[in-house]
C-alpha cells in the first residue's frame, strides 16, 4: 500500500535531513521516495487497511519527527576536494529507494580487491608511524558507557545476547529451541558487535598520560542494523573497517587529519574514481543532538566525507576525516603527564564501499590497478 506525507513548509529545505529518518519510523516501511515539486513523501508500507493503528501510529510518528526537526539548522556543506563538473547532479543513496540486495559472499576477486585496498590503506598509515593492532569484534558494556554510542545512534546497534550459564536456563532454552521459539530464553548484558574501530583504541589508552603523540590503525568486521530494504552491496549490515586514530595537541592532530586527508585524494583520483570530500555530520538520529553536536561538526570543519560519484550518479560515503577535539579524550581521561586533556581524530575507510566504488569504475579485472603510480604518489 501507498502512503503520501506531506512536507511542512518550515521543513521543506531540510528535505533532506527529514528523508534520512524516516525509514527509522517503522518496519511497515518498504520504501521511500521523494516528490520534491510535491513537496510530498511517498511511503510503501506493507498490507494493511487505511485507517489501521498501526498506520495511525506511523503518522503519528511522522508528526513528531517534524515538529523535533522544526528547528534544526541547515548548514550549507562545504566542498574543500573535488573532481566532477559542477553541472553534474548527485543523488545521496540515502534517500533513494531500494537497489539490488548484496550479493551474500565475497569471491577470489572480491577478497584479492580487498587485500590490495588494505595494502594502501595501511601504507598510508605507517608512512605517520601508526602501531597495528587488532581487537575484539565486540565492545563491552563499560566501553559503550563511556563513548554513548549506542545514545547518539541507537537505530545501528546490534546487542550481544547469550544463554546465562545456568542449568535450568539452559534447558528451557534447549527445549524452545526445539519448538523454533527461544528468544525470551536469551538474555542481554549490554555487550554490542562493534559499529566501528575506534573506541578500542581510546579503551587502550584510557587513563594514560601519554608523553608523545599517538597513533594506532586497526582493522576489523563492524556491524550496524541497516533497514532491511536499503541494503545493496554498499550499504551492509556487516562490513570491513580499516582506521587511523590520532592523539595529541590540537595542531598536531588538526594537521594530521588534514594530511592524511590529502594521500587519500590522491589514492582516490590515482583509481580513476570521481567524487569530492565535503563537510559532514554523524548521523544522529534525534533532533537535539542533530542541533547541537551536528552543528558543531558543520561548523567547525570537525568531519569531512569523501563521496564517490557512482555510474548511476548516486554518492557513496566511502572515507571519513575527523576531527573530535577533546570530546573522546575527555570521556576516557587520556591526558599528557601535565594531567591536561589531549585531543584526538580519526580516518575511517569503509573498505566494502572501496571495493564496490572500484568495480563500479574498472569492472571486475584488476588490468586497471595503478601500482606504480600509487608507490609514486604516497611518496610525494
Amino acid at each position: 500500500m501507498d502512503v503520501t506525507l506531506e512536507i511542512p513548509g518550515k521543513l521543506v529545505d531540510k528535505a533532506g535531513i527529514l528523508l534520512d529518518r524516516i525509514p527509522y519510523l517503522s518496519e511497515m516501511i518498504t520504501a521511500v521516495s521523494y516528490d520534491k515539486e510535491a513537496h510530498a513523501v511517498h511511503l510503501t508500507v506493507s498490507d494493511c487497511d487505511q485507517h489501521s493503528a498501526p498506520l495511525n501510529e506511523l503518522r503519528a510518528s511522522y508528526q513528531e519527527l517534524c515538529v523535533s526537526l522544526e528547528h534544526t539548522r541547515v548548514i550549507k556543506e562545504r566542498v574543500v576536494k573535488s573532481n566532477i563538473g559542477e553541472e553534474s547532479s548527485m543523488e545521496t543513496a540515502a534517500t533513494t529507494e531500494a537497489d539490488a540486495a548484496p550479493q551474500g559472499y565475497y569471491d577470489e576477486f572480491d577478497i584479492r580487491l580487498l587485500e590490495k585496498l588494505d595494502e594502501q590503506f595501511l601504507r598510508i598509515a605507517m608512512s605517520y608511524g601508526a602501531a597495528l593492532r587488532d581487537y575484539p569484534s565486540v565492545l563491552n558494556k563499560n566501553n559503550m558507557d563511556r563513548n554513548q554510542y549506542h545514545i547518539h545512534f541507537p537505530q545501528n546497534i546490534y546487542g550481544v545476547v547469550s544463554v546465562p550459564h545456568n542449568y535450568q536456563s539452559i534447558n528451557h532454552f534447549r527445549a524452545n529451541a526445539q519448538q523454533e521459539s527461544y528468544d525470551d530464553s536469551l538474555c542481554f548484558h549490554g555487550d554490542v558487535l562493534q559499529p566501528c574501530i575506534c573506541y578500542h583504541c581510546y579503551e587502550e589508552l584510557q587513563g594514560k598520560k601519554l608523553t608523545t603523540e599517538t597513533i594506532l590503525t586497526g582493522k576489523g568486521r563492524c556491524f550496524r542494523h541497516e533497514i532491511e530494504w536499503r541494503k545493496n552491496n554498499f550499504r551492509r549490515n556487516e562490513f570491513t573497517m580499516r582506521e587511523i586514530v590520532y592523539v595529541g595537541k590540537e595542531d598536531w592532530v588538526v594537521t594530521m587529519r588534514n594530511q592524511i586527508m590529502e594521500d587519500v585524494w590522491r589514492f582516490f583520483e590515482s583509481l580513476g574514481m570521481k567524487g569530492r570530500i565535503a563537510t559532514a555530520t554523524d548521523p544522529f538520529f534525534f533532533s537535539q543532538d542533530l542541533k547541537t553536536k551536528g552543528a558543531y561538526q558543520m561548523m567547525s570543519n570537525a568531519k569531512y566525507e569523501l563521496l564517490v560519484t557512482t555510474s548511476s550518479n548516486k554518492e557513496v560515503s566511502i572515507a571519513s576525516f575527523n576531527y573530535c577535539a577533546d570530546t573522546l579524550c575527555s570521556k576516557y581521561e587520556i591526558t599528557d603527564t601535565a594531567d591536561a586533556l589531549l585531543q584526538s581524530g580519526c580516518v575511517a575507510f569503509g573498505m566494502d564501499r572501496w571495493k564496490e566504488a572500484y568495480i563500479d569504475v574498472h569492472g571486475r579485472s584488476l588490468s586497471q590497478w595503478p601500482d606504480n603510480q600509487i608507490e609514486k604518489e604516497l611518496l610525494v
